[in-house]
């Protein structure tokens, strides 16, 4: 298989582009993108295989763990989670941005995307390309940050989480069917985890967004 890198742009949108990625999507097909903090797997929700095939690039990830889902809006995500009039006017406060927030599941989920968890971690990225494709493609994204790479080549023993698309090619090409790349440098950092499942939020990881940001709104 030979991943497709595509140098695309936002503002407006390339409309081939998207299009080119709407039709990866259902044939069990994963993408690799840049969001807002950091370079992003997807794949349509409902597809074990691209699943699969993401936790095949991302083998750190835990097994009993699943992906968290991508809505392009607040109003999409009610389509998985249940959004009560308490929290709305929180996450309006603070969403589209960089946090992944836990909510328990909508009934409607299973018949979405046949999964059954009771909680949900659900993503909606302030970037524009990401969106943009959650629009054109109108199903459930499951997303997952691409792992850090490690270029022996600069002295980095380490590894870090890329920061351009051919750094995402390197490493991950050969599990990816497509690459969209805006060019640009990505800050290469993971999304702020909020668990508010509990009535009160609560950080499971600190990241790119600030906590005190979301959890001070709420507060309010």
């Amino acid at each position: 298989m030979v991943v497709r890198h595509i140098y695309t742009y936002v503002n407006p949108v390339r409309e081939r582009d998207m299009e080119e990625a709407c039709k990866v999507l259902p044939y069990d097909g994963v993408i690799a993108l840049p969001t807002e903090t950091s370079w992003c797997f997807v794949c349509d929700a409902d597809s074990p295989k691209a699943l699969e095939r993401i936790r095949k690039l991302k083998p750190g990830h835990p097994k009993d763990r699943p992906f968290s889902l991508m809505c392009a809006s607040i109003s999409a995500a009610t389509d998985v989670v249940n959004i009560d009039n308490n929290i709305y006017p929180y996450l309006k406060k603070t969403l589209p941005g960089p946090y992944t927030v836990i909510l328990e599941r909508n009934r409607s989920l299973p018949r979405l995307i046949h999964d059954n968890r009771r909680e949900v971690g659900i993503r909606i990225p302030a970037a524009v390309l990401v969106r943009t494709l959650l629009e054109r493609y109108g199903r459930v994204l499951a997303a997952a940050t691409v792992p850090s790479v490690r270029l022996e080549e600069s002295g980095d023993s380490e590894g870090h989480l890329p920061h351009f698309g051919h750094e995402v090619l390197e490493g991950f090409g050969h599990g990816l069917d497509l690459i969209l790349d805006l060019g640009d440098e990505v800050p290469g950092l993971e999304t702020t985890i909020i668990d508010c499942t509990t009535g009160v939020p609560s950080v499971i990881r600190a990241g790119a967004g600030d906590p005190a940001a979301f959890i001070g709104a709420w507060l309010k």
